[in-house]
C-alpha cells in the first residue's frame, strides 16, 4: 500500500511545484523591514544627513519615493519622500511618511501619525503623514492650524 501512495504524493509534490512557480507569493510586498521606534529614529536621522546636501547641486530627487518599512506600531507602510517648494529641488527635503493617508484627519486619528501641512509661499496644503516617535510628546494639534476647529 505505501508504493501506491509514492507515485500520488510524486505526481501532488510536481503540481504544487508547477503552481507556486506560476503565481508565487508576491516577495516584493514582504521585503520592507519592520522598524520599531529605534528604527524609526535611526531613519530620521539618516534623512537629516541626506537632507543636508539637497542644495549641493548633487542631490537626485528622482529617487523618490522610496518604501522603507513597515510601522510596527499601525501596520502602515513607511516611505521616504522628497517635497520641495519654491526652487525646486534646492529648497526640498525628504520626509519619511506613511504611505497613501488622503487627509490631515485619517492622519491624527486613524494611524496617530503628525500631519505634514505645507510652510510659506503656499501655507495650509496637506503633504502627507509623519510617523511620530514619542506619541506622549506629540503635540495635540498642528501649531498653524491651532485656532481651526478640528476636522
Amino acid at each position: 500500500m505505501k508504493k501506491s501512495l509514492l507515485p500520488l504524493l510524486g505526481a501532488a509534490t510536481v503540481l504544487l511545484l508547477i503552481v507556486l512557480g506560476c503565481t508565487g507569493p508576491d516577495f516584493w510586498t514582504l521585503s520592507d523591514p519592520v522598524m520599531d521606534t529605534d528604527g524609526l529614529q535611526a531613519e530620521m536621522e539618516r534623512l537629516h544627513e541626506i537632507n543636508l546636501t539637497v542644495d549641493d547641486g548633487h542631490f537626485d530627487p528622482n529617487a523618490y519615493p522610496i518604501s522603507v518599512g513597515v510601522d510596527v506600531r499601525n501596520g502602515q507602510l513607511l516611505i521616504e519622500k522628497f517635497i520641495c517648494w519654491d526652487d525646486c529641488p534646492n529648497v526640498g527635503m525628504v520626509f519619511l511618511m506613511y504611505e497613501n493617508i488622503g487627509t490631515e484627519a485619517d492622519c491624527l486619528r486613524a494611524i496617530g501619525g503628525s500631519p505634514l501641512i505645507s510652510p510659506e509661499p503656499m501655507p495650509g496644503i496637506f503633504w502627507g503623514c509623519r510617523p511620530v516617535i514619542d506619541w506622549l510628546n506629540k503635540p495635540a494639534r498642528h501649531p498653524a492650524r491651532a485656532n481651526q476647529p478640528a476636522t
